[in-house]
């Protein structure tokens, strides 16, 4: 079947391929220059949990080598590079496959889009200042109880940070990755009910992969929310396939009805 003539040739795919990988680009180097002259506050935010905690920085962390001040400047720039870039980027993947999409798939976009950039920003929120503070206090507690004084490499502070905000907030995806796979009919309530103890064991696992740290009381602050958002995509499953069944099973309306009168013969 010869290509309709609204359709691109392959090479001109490919070529708007590289022109959204530049773009792509060309927004993480500018959203990391702008991180790496803004590390001093940035730095300050990402230190605001210890202070939270009832400590001071100053006192704690520790640089150990030599290029430990550079290296934690390029970590902080590209980190915020990525989440200034992201709006930017998503744009641009957006703007390469909407022309392949159906309309209804264009409509579903935004709301999927949005759904997931809040329940990214609300776990690494609650993350960052809920949990964080606590987890923080516990291990300087726990290291003083040990009769051993707390110094940590902020190299080692950031990276605990970091994969903490970030896998939160990739956690708390869950319920929209559920309720996308329960309403593409991949995944079903009743599936999620009957493995429920399959799932708490997966939940540990991914936990204990997420977490920077192997101690019991991290793995428990990010498992049991996990739990939680298991049990809350369970109950919108179930609300998503009743909704579903009430539409399919709605009666038709009185003109398309055919009643028991049309069929009887006369006698």
């Amino acid at each position: 079947m010869p290509p309709s003539s609204d359709e691109k040739p392959f090479l001109e795919h490919l070529e708007d391929l590289r022109w959204t990988i530049f773009k792509a680009l060309a927004a993480l180097a500018l959203a990391s220059a702008v991180g790496f002259a803004a590390t001093k506050p940035i730095l300050g935010l990402l230190l605001a949990p210890l202070k939270q905690a009832g400590e001071d920085p100053a006192k704690i962390l520790r640089f150990l080598g030599v290029v430990d001040p550079f290296s934690v400047q390029l970590q902080i720039s590209l980190l915020t590079g990525v989440v200034l870039s992201l709006p930017a980027v998503l744009y641009f993947v957006g703007e390469f496959l909407l022309p392949a999409l159906t309309p209804a798939e264009k409509r579903a976009l935004f709301p999927v889009f949005s759904a997931g950039a809040f329940l990214f920003l609300l776990g690494g929120f609650f993350s960052y200042a809920v949990l964080l503070p606590q987890a923080l206090r516990f291990f300087i507690q726990y290291s003083h109880s040990l009769g051993v004084e707390t110094q940590w490499t902020l190299p080692n502070y950031l990276d605990f940070v970091v994969q903490m905000v970030v896998g939160f907030g990739l956690a708390f995806e869950l319920p929209l990755v559920v309720v996308l796979l329960t309403y593409f009919g991949i995944l079903r309530a009743e599936l999620l009910r009957r493995y429920r103890r399959h799932a708490i064991v997966a939940i540990v696992i991914a936990a204990a992969c997420i977490t920077p740290t192997s101690d019991p009381f991290t793995l428990a602050l990010l498992a049991v929310p996990m739990y939680l958002l298991y049990e809350a995509s369970l109950w919108f499953a179930i609300g998503l396939e009743r909704k579903r069944s009430g539409r399919l099973s709605s009666p038709l309306p009185p003109a398309e009805r055919i009643g028991p009168e049309e069929h009887d013969l006369p006698l």
